[in-house]
């Protein structure tokens, strides 16, 4: 037994006009017959998941193990991007773009020395303070334990022989300290060639895409680009800007009451700003406790503290909420989850990272129709 044919349907001209749009798409949907556009979908977002999967776990595996190439890379890129709002100002003002990056690099560079020149001089100035500080800190903990309810004497006293520091802890603290700084200058050295070449590639990068993309592919990959560069720019100026207001503020009230290494800690409180929500009471922890070690005065301590919690607090609550105006648009947890992934993976200069990287990645998926999806998710909408 055959089933009778359907004959398809004809719409006359006359008769479409008629039509409201919806009729109109309905009648041809019903002359095209059935579609399978809606399980397509599914099945390429099913397999693009599944891919994303296996590319997340490669890419995971080389970030762990390439992190010595590709932390200064990642760095240097935070830095292109830093550099584009000084850059674009420089090239208003009627300075050729070559120059102006120049003057960028060559002030950076200057920057960057100083700033090392001082923290190298101010461990070598910290190591005879040490014994000191030892002292103090050991009397401060030795104190608060007396003060606790202990049933047993010997307990207590099996306490205090525990919590006891030696300078030779403190001396090898101070020479591991020293030994990460010589890490660091050649590392920074490999992120400022990095930064060179990066510059560099920026001028012929556009016209390569093109020509290896063809013309319309290679306009999108320079359009996701470009909303990248003014996304993360735009993100990086403010944290910049208002990281250097915490740290200038923060050295202020330090150097007022005489504080040792105000200058050190108010630039850790400016580095360690990049890092949302944890990074600057981390930041804080150190000088609030030499401000109660250093004194005999306790008072000063007791000062001190609310000073810098309260300048870290009016910053992130009314300044910088006023000065970033256009929002991220991502998700606070997902932010949080960014900063413990990155840090687990690449320790504090994955946690400054953690932010531009995610709002990279939610641009690029935004451009994707398969992980649009995706994007929404990570967004605050």
């Amino acid at each position: 037994m055959t089933l009778p044919k359907k004959e398809p349907i004809v719409i006359h001209p006359a008769d479409s006009l008629r039509m409201s749009p919806t009729e109109l798409s309905r009648q041809q949907a019903d002359a095209e017959g059935p579609t399978i556009i809606d399980g397509s979908i599914f099945i390429r977002r099913v397999r693009m998941a599944a891919y994303s999967l296996v590319l997340l776990g490669v890419v995971l595996y080389l970030l762990v193990q390439f992190r010595t190439l590709l932390q200064p890379l990642f760095v240097a890129l935070f830095l292109g991007f830093l550099m584009q709002p000084i850059h674009r100002w420089l090239v208003r003002c009627g300075m050729r773009s070559l120059i102006a990056y120049s003057v960028i690099v060559f002030l950076a560079l200057g920057i960057a020395l100083g700033i090392g020149v001082m923290l190298y001089a101010n461990f070598t100035e910290a190591a005879p303070k040490l014994p000191e500080y030892e002292r103090r800190l050991e009397e401060m903990i030795r104190t608060g334990a007396n003060r606790l309810q202990f049933d047993d004497t010997h307990l207590q006293g099996h306490f205090l022989r525990e919590i006891e520091i030696a300078p030779a802890q403190l001396a090898s603290a101070a020479r591991a300290a020293l030994g990460q700084f010589n890490e660091f200058t050649s590392w920074a050295g490999l992120t400022f060639l990095y930064l060179l070449f990066l510059i560099a590639e920026k001028v012929s990068a556009p016209n390569r895409l093109r020509l290896a993309l063809g013309e319309q592919h290679g306009a999108q990959v320079l359009h996701i680009v470009e909303s990248i560069n003014q996304a993360i720019s735009q993100y990086i100026a403010v944290k910049t800007l208002v990281s250097a207001m915490a740290g200038l503020l923060s050295y202020v009230v330090l150097a007022a009451f005489e504080v040792d290494f105000a200058a050190t800690w108010g630039i850790l409180i400016f580095l360690l700003n990049f890092i949302p929500y944890l990074g600057s009471f981390i930041a804080l922890l150190l000088p609030i406790v030499l401000s109660f070690v250093q004194f005999e005065e306790i008072w000063r301590g007791l000062a001190i503290a609310p000073l810098l919690i309260g300048i870290q607090l009016a910053i992130g609550m009314v300044v910088e909420p006023r000065i970033a105006g256009q929002r991220l648009d991502v998700s606070p947890l997902l932010i949080l989850l960014s900063l413990a992934f990155w840090f687990f993976v690449w320790g504090i200069v994955g946690a400054i990272l953690a932010v531009p990287l995610l709002v990279s990645v939610k641009i690029i998926l935004d451009n994707i129709p398969e992980t649009k999806p995706i994007a929404t998710l990570i967004s605050n909408r």
